[in-house]
This record gives structure tokens, sequence and C-alpha cells, in this order.
């Protein structure tokens, strides 16, 4: 039972992350940055609800991960690569940000970083498109060694 409902969840939970990141490419510059300026009204209120929400909910991932047997040595790669992604990730917007689209004060590093990423998501484009098909690669064996479906394609 645990092992079904982690494979539920992160089903969910790709398809959630997908979602985000084609927000980059399709969404406007100025739909993207509103949502992250709400995002920070209130010293990041919201902000500090997601993040402490979906660390519960990865903690709750984990503790199913454990339940239905895993193999750590795939655990530890998965956990230092997706690391590592997120650290390079994270260094392509080093850049200077121009004026117009900096944010208002005060800025803490991460409203930075924010504004960084949503004034040009596509410096990021090798990060994006490994995460995208690592995801989509989860997705399909899921859908065919974890789900069973489409059992004549897996």
């Amino acid at each position: 039972m645990a092992s079904l409902t982690l494979k539920i969840l992160v089903t969910l939970y790709i398809f959630y992350a997908l979602l985000k990141l084609f927000d980059f490419f399709f969404l406007k510059y100025e739909t993207r940055i509103a949502r992250i300026r709400a995002a920070y009204r209130e010293e990041g209120r919201v902000l500090r609800i997601f993040d402490d929400s979906i660390l519960l909910i990865m903690l709750g991932f984990v503790a199913l991960l454990f339940v239905s047997g895993f193999d750590y040595l795939s655990f530890v790669t998965g956990l230092l690569v997706g690391m590592t992604i997120i650290q390079v990730y994270f260094h392509r917007f080093s850049a200077v940000l121009p004026s117009d689209k900096s944010p208002d004060p005060p800025v803490s590093a991460i409203k930075l970083m924010s504004y960084a990423i949503q004034a040009d998501p596509g410096r990021a484009w090798r990060e994006l498109t490994l995460t995208t098909v690592l995801l989509v690669w989860g997705l399909y064996m899921l859908a065919t060694r974890g789900f069973g479906w489409f059992s004549s394609i897996g």
C-alpha cells in the first residue's frame, strides 16, 4: 500500500513540477513577476507557509519510501544529482540585474534570486532541459513499470 501511495504522489508531484517548468516559457514575464511580488508580500509569509508545507510532504515521501523498501544507492545518487542540478541552476543567474527588473527593497538574497530567474529563465536552459528529460523519463517509468500501464511498451 505504501508503494502504491508513493507512486501516485510522485506522479502527481512530477506533473506539478513539469507545469512549473513550463511556466517559464508560456507565461509572460509580467505574469510571472506579479506572482513573485505577491509571494514576497507580508515578508514572504506565503513562501514560508509553502516551504514548511512542502518540507513536511517531502518527509512523507521519504517515510513512504523507507516503508516501501528502496535501494540506498539509487536514493543517495538521486539526492546528489538533484542537489547539484539546483546548485548549477542557481549559478546561471549570477549576472547583475538591470534596475528595471530588480526587486524593491528590502531585498533578501532569495528574493533577488527569484527576480533574476524570472527576468531570464532561459539562462538555465541546460538544467531545465535535463530536469524535464529526467521528469518525463520518471513518468514513463511510473506508467510502464510502476503502474504497469502500456506494458507492451515497457
